[in-house]
C-alpha cells in the first residue's frame, strides 16, 4: 500500500509540475491563426457554452449570461457574486468568457483562474473509477474541465501575461480561497466523489502546487514577456483594454 501511495504522490506531483507549464506555453503560443480576434472568445464546450449566439446552458445563471442587454448581463454578474462560493465550474468559466467579450478583462482574469481551480479541484475529488461515461454527468463534467481550460485560456492568458504582477496577485488570491473546500455534492448533484477523508489533504496538495506558478510569475517574467514579444503575443493582446466592473 505504501508503495501505491508514493506512485500516486508522484504522479499528482508530475500533473502539477505539467499544469504550471501548461499556464505558461497557452501564454505564449501564438495565435491559433493568423485572423484570430483577441477581442473576441470563439469556443463551443458541449452543451456548456456557445460563442455563437452566445448559447448558454449552466443552470440558473445561463440567461443573464447570454444577454445582449449588458444591463441584464451585469445584474446576473452582480447576482453570482453574491453566490461566489457555490458556484460551479462551467458557470465561472461562462462568466469569465462573457466578462471578457465584453471589456470587463481584469475581472474576467480573476473568474478564468477561479474556474481553473475550481475544476481541477473537480478532477482530483471526483471518483473517477464511479463518474460513468458519455451521457453520465460525472464523465461530461470531468472532460469538460479540461476543454474550458484548453479553449479559453490562449485567449485570457494571452491577455493576462500582459501584466504578470496583477496575475501573481490574482493566483494568490485564487490559491488562498481556493483552500477552502466548498459543498461539491451539492453543486454536483448526481456526481459520486471520493471518501470526504481524502479532500482536504489533496485539495491543500492541489492549493501548494500553485507555488510553483506564482514563483514563476515573480522571477522569471522578464523572460516570460521577451517570448511574448518574439511570438507576437504581446502585440496582439496589449492593445486590449479594460473596463471597470460597477459596484453593487
Amino acid at each position: 500500500m505504501a508503495k501505491l501511495h508514493l506512485v500516486d504522490l508522484q504522479m499528482k506531483t508530475l500533473l502539477l509540475t505539467l499544469l504550471v507549464i501548461n499556464v505558461a506555453s497557452l501564454a505564449l503560443l501564438p495565435a491559433q491563426q493568423p485572423d484570430m480576434n483577441p477581442s473576441h472568445i470563439d469556443v463551443y464546450v458541449t452543451p456548456y457554452y456557445n460563442s455563437k449566439g452566445p448559447e448558454v446552458s449552466v443552470g440558473r445563471f445561463s440567461t443573464g449570461l447570454a444577454s445582449a442587454k449588458e444591463a441584464d448581463f451585469l445584474a446576473t454578474i452582480a447576482e453570482m457574486k453574491k453566490d461566489w462560493d457555490r458556484l460551479t465550474f462551467p458557470e465561472l468559466y461562462v462568466g469569465a468568457v462573457r466578462l471578457f467579450d465584453l471589456g470587463y478583462r481584469k475581472e474576467s482574469v480573476y473568474w478564468f483562474y477561479t474556474a481553473q481551480y475550481r475544476g481541477r479541484q473537480f478532477g482530483v475529488l471526483l471518483d473517477q473509477a464511479k463518474m460513468g461515461s458519455i451521457g453520465d454527468r460525472g464523465f461530461e463534467l470531468f472532460h469538460a474541465q479540461s476543454a474550458f481550460y484548453q479553449l479559453v485560456g490562449p485567449y485570457i492568458n494571452g491577455y493576462a501575461f500582459g501584466d504578470m504582477d496583477e496575475l501573481a496577485k490574482i493566483v494568490e488570491r485564487v490559491q488562498k480561497e481556493g483552500r477552502r473546500i466548498p459543498d461539491l455534492q451539492a453543486a454536483y448533484p448526481g456526481v459520486t466523489f471520493k471518501d470526504k477523508g481524502e479532500w482536504e489533504p489533496t485539495n491543500t496538495e492541489l492549493a501548494d502546487g500553485m507555488n510553483q506558478l506564482i514563483s514563476m510569475l515573480k522571477e522569471k517574467k522578464d523572460d516570460i514577456k521577451r517570448q511574448r514579444i518574439e511570438r507576437g503575443m504581446e502585440a496582439k493582446f496589449s492593445k486590449l483594454t479594460s473596463k471597470e466592473l460597477p459596484s453593487r
